[in-house]
């Protein structure tokens, strides 16, 4: 029988990177997904990284290494995540004072730049002009959600980790209530140590185990 390090339950964008980064530590890992292809919310995320906006010491530094890893992402997974870095538009109303608004995003970590109606149109043509007061410009970044989560799990193979298709149906619980495995519809795997990166099904399925929120 053999048992893993870290069983990762879920291979949507979190626990796709979940995997890769421990296996990349050298833990044993076992990535377990029950479609074949992404059906979950990382299949339709829009996939922007708002790097510019932390307000405080530990999200400006999550927003600095956010971008930084961003931006050497694709090279060191080997794989193109389409990161890009775009010119986000946040439109101000005409009933708003423009100055007091770019004043409110001043502690952000890359604060936004006031721009009149017409810069603002030239960003995005769309806009009507009639309707806003000014706007409030910053880079933003965003990558494909879909191509970030199959370079991830891609880099993961490579780097020995084994991903399983089958449909979750329940948590091994050992001495103390331990999670100790996983059981599926094909077999039961068996770990030190289980992530749930199920989204959505993340609540129901800890909640079937007999898991509630409050439990160490």
């Amino acid at each position: 029988m053999q048992t893993y390090d870290w069983i990762v339950i879920g291979a949507g964008m979190t626990g796709a990177a979940l995997s890769y980064e421990l296996v990349k530590q050298k833990f044993s890992v076992l990535l377990l997904e029950r479609h074949p292809s992404l059906q979950g919310a990382t299949r339709f995320g829009y996939g922007g990284i708002a790097y510019w906006s932390g307000t405080t010491d530990v999200t400006r530094q999550l927003c600095a290494e956010g971008a930084a890893l961003h931006r050497t992402l694709t090279d060191e997974l080997g794989a193109d995540t389409e990161f890009r870095e775009l010119d986000l538009v946040l439109t101000i109303a005409t009933s708003d004072d423009p100055a007091a608004i770019a004043q409110a995003y001043a502690h952000f970590a890359i604060p936004p730049r006031l721009v009149g109606i017409a810069e603002a149109c030239e960003l995005e043509p769309l806009l009507n002009p009639a309707a806003i007061a000014g706007a409030l410009t910053v880079k933003h970044g965003h990558v494909s959600t879909t191509a970030l989560t199959d370079a991830y799990i891609q880099a993961f193979i490579r780097l020995g980790g084994t991903v399983q298709i089958d449909t979750v149906q329940g948590l091994v619980r050992g001495e103390n209530l331990r999670v100790t495995g996983v059981i599926g519809g094909q077999n039961t795997y068996h770990s030190a140590n289980v992530a749930v990166c199920a989204g959505a099904l993340s609540r129901s399925l800890l909640k079937a185990a007999g898991i509630e929120r409050g439990w160490p």
